[in-house]
């Protein structure tokens, strides 16, 4: 029966084109100073726009975080007054970006979508009946505007409130002008045209709702009409747009009138304006800039560019507020979501400061990308896990880009990780730009043998398309040999990978770029001195940039999977494509597969890192994204790839490969087996005595070795 099975294992192998399945898998441990993270792989927050919704339809309102960066929808199931990351929600939302915000336009007591439209909003409508569900109602919500009927202006930069202006019921809106200074007040006509909120409708009430003016965090109070005699001279002349501002509505002071608390794009603090008026004229009569300092003598908000919301997230029926930054670059991106819980009443807050990174305190978050790569640090046989990253937000000058060291505590078959070192090798502070003598953005690391001593190397790429090559001087330690390594220049965010792709027995350097193209550096040199004289552009005739802008930033990931090779590449995007059809086509196309691993997203700017971390023969992933954060996906299913007959008749199956302890050699030949080493060595031979033979290969040190049976040979990796 076992040699039935194997022969069937061989023969499905052999004719049928199958693909990796990868699942979602939470349950890998992480660790950071001894304290395991809750949900490490929620996959990092930098620009969280944060609003309510019942998730799962069992009558208690859940969490869904909006990331501007990346446009990545994050829902948190409220389970016993714990938010619990539940991404299988994140399929029931349309596709959204630059903002969302999600409140009942309809009365029915569901929060339905607001989301950017071209130059407004659309609106989609919580059509849930066993399960979440939305239906577009508007794509592009419009308001009387007297003479004709226009779009509702909303920035995409911008963040608009959405709140009941009037108290008659219904939900108007707040947004800033397209010139930008004064606040519009669009009424929603729903109520008054037909006694119930579902219909929408809207007219322009107001060109300078609370009779105030915005101008790069300063405010000129009490212009009627419109008009503020300091300033409108220099309004008219200039015509200046809107830069960017975000609203939020709410009753601050138990009046029955809307307050503003208000967040502008160059500037860290929060405005609060409080409204003089009433529900039916609204007059703003006095400014706190360093709000909710003031206003309850608490910590004031420091965030870039701040944007706030009012939502209940403590569970005892009292909002609290939430500041985050609404800014995509130059921002916060490692702790930016600060709470203020709320002591007092819904419309008379006491507000307390509580943390600076609500929610992402449970998860691994590395500043803006990340770009992981397996491998074993100290030498202990167990794959660790090293992220570069694009950078932590630095208040004083640049980000600050490093690489993390998941040092891996687990055993062979159950891994587990601690985050030992978030600027591992002190990369933060070498100045690998050798042009500024500065620092280097965008650490993108890779390991791989380009000195022929067996240790792996670091080969580092970085924003301005330059590698940097690391000598292995020992276990866990590297030195800088050469910046600026070979002169290499890919033009902008290099994204390098080691390996032999020509399979020559001599490492090779893949290279991700900007452009979404993969650049291919062959090593002319020997196994010893490596030499790269040439980059081949466009291998493969690969191309992920969808936009067509140069946008793609290619990661790209090849492994040799049963002795063939695929290859991996992440993109700004956030789509994975896979290609095959590489092995003998190196100057060709490959192919480009629609395969299961294509549809896993978990946000912009992926990157990759596969291998088998559980050595169950299993391909296991590591996925990182512009937020930052990571994922893991384990497989279910054996290694099974594109592997077509004549392949099958000239080359022996090796799996797992790379391995480092066994390797299982399936040979359709009663041959001898010889394990050789790249000088011509024969370092183990044996005759084989079934068409699957197990080795035990510990006594192999690191490196590249050949397998031959008869007349066919297949290489065998050992890690």
């Amino acid at each position: 029966m076992y040699r039935f099975l194997i022969l069937f294992f061989i023969l499905f192998y052999n004719s049928v084109s199958a693909q990796i399945i990868l699942n979602r898998d939470t349950s890998l441990k992480i660790y950071e100073n001894g304290e395991r993270f809750n949900s490490p792989f929620i996959g990092g927050i930098n620009s969280a726009q944060i609003s309510e919704i019942d998730l799962n339809l069992d009558g208690i309102l859940d969490l869904v975080v909006f990331d501007k960066s990346g446009n990545k929808i994050i829902p948190f199931v409220n389970n016993n007054n714990h938010y619990i990351y539940e991404p299988k929600y994140r399929d029931n939302f349309p596709e959204t970006h630059d903002w969302m915000l999600l409140a009942d336009y309809n009365c029915d007591g569901r929060n339905d979508i607001y989301t950017y439209s071209s130059g407004g909003m659309a609106i989609y409508e919580n059509t849930s009946t066993n399960e979440l569900n939305f239906t577009l109602i508007s794509p592009l919500v419009m308001s009387d505007y007297g003479n004709n009927n226009l779009n509702i202006y909303i920035s995409p930069v911008d963040i608009p409130a959405i709140t009941d202006v009037d108290d008659d019921g219904d939900l108007d809106i707040l947004t800033f002008s397209i010139l930008g200074g004064f606040v519009e007040y669009h009424k929603n006509t729903a109520i008054e045209l037909s006694g119930s909120c579902d219909t929408i409708a809207f007219e322009l009430s107001e060109n300078c709702w609370g009779l105030f003016y915005e101008g790069l965090n300063n405010y000129v109070l009490n212009c009627p009409n419109c008009q503020c005699p300091s300033i409108i001279n220099n309004i008219n002349q200039k015509k200046q747009k809107h830069a960017g501002s975000t609203l939020c509505a709410i009753d601050i002071d138990n009046d029955n009138d809307q307050d503003l608390i208000l967040g502008d794009v160059s500037f860290n603090n929060v405005n609060l304006l409080i409204n003089g008026g009433d529900n039916q004229n609204a007059f703003m009569v006095n400014v706190d800039s360093i709000f909710p300092q003031n206003y309850n003598n608490t910590t004031g908000a420091n965030i870039q560019y701040p944007a706030s919301y009012y939502i209940d997230v403590t569970n005892d029926g009292i909002k609290d507020l939430l500041v985050t930054t609404n800014s995509e670059n130059n921002s916060e991106n490692f702790e930016s979501i600060w709470l203020y819980t709320n002591n007092g009443q819904n419309n008379n807050p006491n507000f307390t400061f509580e943390k600076n990174n609500f929610l992402q305190d449970e998860m691994i978050d590395l500043g803006t990308s990340a770009f992981p790569s397996f491998y074993d640090y100290n030498g202990d046989s167990l794959l660790d896990i090293v992220v570069g990253n694009y950078g932590y937000h630095n208040v004083n000058g640049n980000p600050t880009s490093s690489l993390a060291l998941f040092k891996n505590i687990g055993t062979s078959n159950n891994p587990k990780y601690d985050l030992i070192d978030r600027d591992w090798l002190g990369i933060s502070s070498i100045n690998l730009n050798t042009t500024l003598n500065m620092p280097s953005l965008n650490i993108y690391p890779s390991f791989g043998d380009l000195n022929g001593d067996g240790n792996d190397d670091l080969l580092i790429g970085d924003a301005n398309g330059k590698l940097h090559f690391f000598t292995n001087t020992g276990v866990g330690s590297f030195q800088l040999t050469s910046a600026d390594y070979f002169n290499i220049d890919v033009g902008y965010f290099a994204q390098p990978q080691i390996i032999d792709v020509n399979r020559d027995g001599l490492n090779d350097i893949i290279i991700g770029e900007q452009n979404g193209t993969i650049n291919y550096c062959p090593n002319n040199g020997t196994n010893n001195i490596a030499l790269f004289d040439t980059v081949i552009t466009n291998l493969g005739g690969i191309n992920v940039d969808d936009s067509l802008i140069s946008t793609g930033f290619s990661s790209p990931f090849m492994i040799d999977i049963n002795g063939s090779y695929q290859l991996f590449v992440g993109s700004y995007s956030g789509n994975i494509y896979q290609f095959n059809n590489i092995d003998n086509n190196l100057t060709g196309t490959f192919n480009n597969i629609n395969s299961a691993i294509s549809e896993i997203w978990d946000g912009g700017k992926c990157a990759l890192t596969l291998a088998d971390i559980t050595n169950d023969n299993k391909l296991d992933m590591i996925l990182g994204n512009v937020s930052g954060g990571i994922s893991y996906f384990s497989s279910d299913s054996a290694l099974i790839n594109d592997f077509n007959q004549e392949q099958s008749k000239n080359d022996i199956l090796l799996f797992p490969n790379p391995a480092s302890q066994q390797v299982t050699i399936i040979n359709n030949e009663l041959n001898k087996i010889k394990i050789i080493d790249l000088y011509g060595r024969t370092l183990y031979s044996q005759e084989s005595q079934d068409i699957s033979t197990l080795i035990n290969i510990e006594f192999l040190t690191k490196g590249i070795y050949i397998v031959q049976s008869g007349n066919r040979t297949s290489k065998l990796i050992i890690k």
